[in-house]
Formats: C-alpha cells, structure tokens, sequence
C-alpha cells in the first residue's frame, strides 16, 4: 500500500494508474462529518483493490465520506467517482467548465468522436494513426464506469478536514482545473496543476479554451501571488520547492515554444510533433498528447503573432525565418 500520513487529519492515498506515473496521488481527509477525499483515480482492477485495502488498513467507515472534490475531469483523477459514490453515498463536486468536458467526452461521446476526428484530420494525422487514436479514446470511457453524479462548484471556499480551503481556478492543463489553498498552512492541493519531476501536459483538446497554454501560464502567475510553502500534487513527490519549480515549468514551456517555431516551417501539427518526437516510439496513446501539445503551443505562437496558421488542408503553421 502506498499511504502517507501528512497530519493528524491528512492522508495521501497512492492508487495505482496503469500510464508510466503509475500512481495518482489522492487526499483522504478526516473532519468533524467524516472524510472528504480529493480525486479518486482511475478504474480498473488495481485501483479497486487499492481503495478497499486503504479503507481496511485506516479502518474508515466508507459510509462516512460524504464528499468528493475532483480537481478535474481526466479519467486518471475522476474515473473511480462513480464507483466511489455508490460505495460510500458521497456527493460529488467538479468545477461547471470540467463538468461540461465530463459529460462530453466521456457521456456524449459519439459528437466528440466526431469533433476529435475533425481536429485530427484538419492538423495531418494520417488515417491510421486516426483510427488508433479513436480506438484509444473509446477505451477511456470505459474506465469512467459506472457515470457519476456530479454537482458544479459554485463557492470560492470549502471545508477539507477541519479548515477552510480557498477554491481557486487555475486552467491550463484542464479548461476547468481546480487547486485548493489552506492559507494557515500554506499548503497547495495542486492536483496537475503544479508537478515534479514531470510536468504537466497542456493540451488543445475539442470543447477545451482554445488557448491552453495562455491560460496555464496565467494561472502559474497567479498562484506566484500566494504564499506556498507546500504543494501536495496528483503525481509525483511533494514539492517544498514552490516558486523554484513555477519558474522551472514556465522556462520548460519557453524552451519548448523556441522548439516548435523552428519546426514550423510550412508544416502540419502533425509533421510538426512528428520531428519533435524524432526517435521515440509512441503509441496512440502517447500521440493523442503529442499531439494536442504539440497544437497548444502552435496556438500560442500564431496568438501571439511568433508564427502564421495558414488555411489550407491540412492546416499549415509557418514562421518568419
């Protein structure tokens, strides 16, 4: 079992997620109701049996949780919320914007496909790697079983354990990412928002911002502005380095921005990631990301005049070299 006791009323619950960061890390909280847990993983077998042993070896009375908050939408943080809900009777919260990508991609499946392969085929993905890809996305539905019933966060704050978290939207990673603050403690719930070693993967996705990457970097700057001195994230090791690492994702996007201007040489998204990712063996899963951030930051850089989208079939990306 993969259990850390952060304070008398904070467990971190590593659940077992079948992708190379091999664990999602949730936040089991105890207050004077009973626990709140924050995300709850990903579902298939391994993260099942994770829970059920976690609940045994903490001794917790599931029918005790009474809440859940998702920081957001992806299948790897929200997959087990609806398993979670018929096992304790807790109510589910998301942000509204999450919500939306929630019930698109995962319930109204069948017009998403439809906007996935228009994306993909209007940035050069070619017909195989399509299909992959769909197949990809059609398995991940199923890991969101049974569907959960969600309600939208409307306050700017909540009660965790038995303190009072601000509710704070940091989009980027996810349209509708949500972090969570304890401004005694000065501790971050930063789910994917803030990770380490790895970093965060922001993607142009349909029914997300069109410009990702603007709002990640926005939502970095905002949170320079609060006083961290611990970020407890949904991947990784807990960060005490908070403002060393902000600045080391943002010189991380930099770097990568220079990188894809060069690249964009009168070529499709495809071709593009393609020469980005020279060398690695990629699977359709790993394409669909290298793809829709490859796209992120090409949308950036046409924003923001560095290089010019051109209309044409498939869509083409230049720079002024």
């Amino acid at each position: 079992m993969n259990i850390k006791r952060l304070n008398d009323k904070v467990y971190r619950v590593g659940i077992p997620v079948p992708f190379p960061m091999k664990y999602v890390y949730c936040y089991l909280m105890e207050n004077e109701f009973g626990y709140t847990l924050i995300d709850t993983g990903f579902h298939y077998k391994k993260a099942v049996e994770a829970w059920e042993e976690t609940f045994e070896e903490l001794q917790v009375d599931t029918n005790r949780i009474h809440t859940i908050f998702l920081t957001h939408f992806h299948p790897d943080h929200s997959g087990l919320a609806g398993w979670m809900q018929q096992r304790t009777g807790a109510r589910v919260w998301m942000s509204s914007d999450d919500l939306e990508m929630f019930q698109l991609a995962f319930k109204d499946n069948g017009v998403q496909k439809e906007n996935v392969e228009k994306l993909i085929y209007d940035h050069g993905v070619p017909a195989k790697l399509r299909d992959e890809i769909q197949t990809n996305l059609q398995k991940m539905s199923k890991h969101v079983q049974p569907f959960v019933d969600i309600n939208p966060i409307t306050e700017k704050e909540c009660k965790l354990d038995d303190r009072t978290w601000e509710i704070i939207q940091t989009p980027g990673h996810s349209k509708g990412h949500l972090c969570f603050y304890q401004k005694e403690e000065k501790i971050l719930i930063a789910g994917d928002m803030i990770l380490d070693p790895i970093t965060p993967n922001i993607s142009l996705w349909p029914g997300g911002s069109e410009y990702p990457l603007h709002d990640y970097f926005n939502s970095l700057e905002k949170l320079m502005d609060y006083s961290v001195e611990q970020v407890w994230p949904g991947h990784g090791d807990i960060i005490y380095h908070v403002t060393e690492r902000i600045e080391e994702l943002m010189h991380h996007h930099y770097s990568r921005l220079d990188k894809i201007s060069s690249l964009a040489t009168s070529k499709s998204t495809f071709e593009i990631a393609d020469a980005l990712f020279a060398g690695r063996q990629l699977n359709a899963h790993q394409w669909r990301f290298a793809i829709s951030e490859t796209l992120a930051h090409l949308e950036y850089l046409a924003d923001e005049r560095k290089i010019s989208r051109i209309q044409s079939t498939p869509i083409l990306y230049a720079n002024s070299l």
